[in-house]
């Protein structure tokens, strides 16, 4: 699993806090999120491997799990964001975890998965 899951919103508070506690354990997760300038700038601070894409476009989400098995989704509002991962998630057959405390967001991962 080292360097086989994905970390979306890592360049974000809690999103860069879990990037650097994986790497503490010599953990490499993918970093990833919709700033080029944000995740790139993170990636070479913690030397990690990073992606770049937007969950607005399912095809560069899809492209952007390519190779991946988990994805630890930590960029909200996850009202707004979870979908479109969880729905990418689902078609590419990766196993999808989120930081998210939102109800709304419980009810939604257990109704379309």
């Amino acid at each position: 699993m080292a360097n086989n899951f994905l970390l979306y919103g890592a360049y974000g508070y809690t999103g860069r806090l879990i990037a650097e506690r994986a790497r503490e354990q010599g953990l490499r997760p993918i970093l990833a999120g919709r700033s080029a300038e944000k995740t790139r700038q993170a990636a070479e601070e913690l030397e990690m491997e990073y992606r770049v894409f937007s969950l607005d476009n399912p095809d560069a989400v899809d492209d952007g799990l390519e190779g991946v098995s988990v994805v630890l989704h930590a960029a909200g509002p996850f009202v707004h964001t979870a979908r479109p991962m969880i729905e990418a998630c689902l078609r590419k057959g990766v196993h999808y975890l989120d930081i998210t405390g939102e109800i709304a967001v419980f009810e939604l991962a257990a109704a379309i998965g």
